[in-house]
């Protein structure tokens, strides 16, 4: 990969970043489905409450990742100049 550090590259970082967030806030509503289908019987083994709670840490783990290359790139670019 190219180390120069260009507004293209954050940008895309940044966007990274906030799918990551929506990922994670999404995932929620498959966990909270898949207590629901425990309760009711419909889901006995838990597997949606399983992949829900993993996709919120894919998630948060994406988030963090992707927030800190877009910022270590905004701060290469503000060193250079």
């Amino acid at each position: 990969m190219n180390k120069n550090p260009t507004w293209p590259k954050a940008f895309a970082f940044i966007g990274l970043t906030v799918m990551g967030l929506a990922l994670a806030y999404y995932s929620t509503s498959i966990s909270t489905a898949g207590i629901a289908g425990l309760h009711l019987g419909t889901d006995p083994n838990g597997n949606a409450f399983t992949v829900g709670t993993a996709f919120v840490l894919v998630g948060i783990a994406m988030a963090a990742i992707f927030g800190f290359l877009a910022l270590t790139q905004i701060r290469a670019m503000g060193r250079r100049a």
